[in-house]
């Protein structure tokens, strides 16, 4: 078997990452898809920690994301792991040519552990106003889908927005900086079906693609 392709997306909240990797998986004849929402731990911290870790330069290579890098090591030998996004468990496709790893990350190249495994880096430059309406957005719409759940979810966007001026835009713009420019392919505002298209044609050595 030939080697796994390690296929990253990458882009600020919001910018459609997950679509985007679901999609690619689909596409990809059942590619894995690996979380980075799964591992991190970032977020649980207080944001005094966050505002340390952003005045003392902010290394990416501090952020916890506990087996992430194992997890994508294991799977590139082949191996089974556990899917801690979804429950069940990743293994690689064994349909047509090379088979593919999707990674679904904010960390692109830059973080040292995972970045060293990326094949090909995919940066969705969405502008912050426009990530940042569609990361809102998911909170109303999981208030419209499960009314009993509001108040929570109120609560967790108040919190969201309290901290988005001093600590989130600060922390977006510098992923912006730092991972963008190691991407291989940038890409706007387009459609799903556009940005497939232009992945799907950087990489035609791997997994037959399923017709849409």
């Amino acid at each position: 078997m030939n080697a796994p392709f390690v296929l990253a997306v990458s882009g600020p909240p919001g910018s459609g990452k997950t679509t985007l990797s679901r999609a690619l998986s689909e596409r990809l004849g059942g590619a894995p898809v690996l979380s980075y929402d799964a591992y991190e731990e970032i977020t649980a911290w207080p944001p005094e920690r966050v505002a340390d870790w952003l005045r003392s330069g902010a290394a990416l290579d501090a952020v916890p994301v506990p087996g992430l890098a194992e997890d994508l090591a294991r799977l590139r030998r082949g191996e089974p792991v556990p899917d801690r996004e979804r429950g069940g468990t990743l293994r690689l496709s064994r349909r047509g040519g090379r088979p593919v790893i999707v990674l679904d990350t904010l960390l692109g190249r830059a973080h040292p552990a995972t970045g060293e495994q990326i094949d090909h880096l995919v940066w969705l430059d969405l502008p912050f106003d426009v990530a940042l309406a569609r990361k809102l957005r998911s909170f109303t719409g999981a208030a419209r889908r499960d009314p009993g759940a509001a108040p929570a979810l109120l609560d967790s966007l108040d919190a969201y927005l309290g901290r988005y001026d001093n600590l989130l835009h600060p922390a977006y713009a510098l992923q912006r900086a730092r991972i963008r420019p190691g991407a291989d392919r940038i890409l706007g505002t387009g459609t799903l079906a556009e940005h497939l298209a232009a992945i799907l044609s950087d990489i035609p050595d791997t997994v037959t693609p399923r017709t849409a």
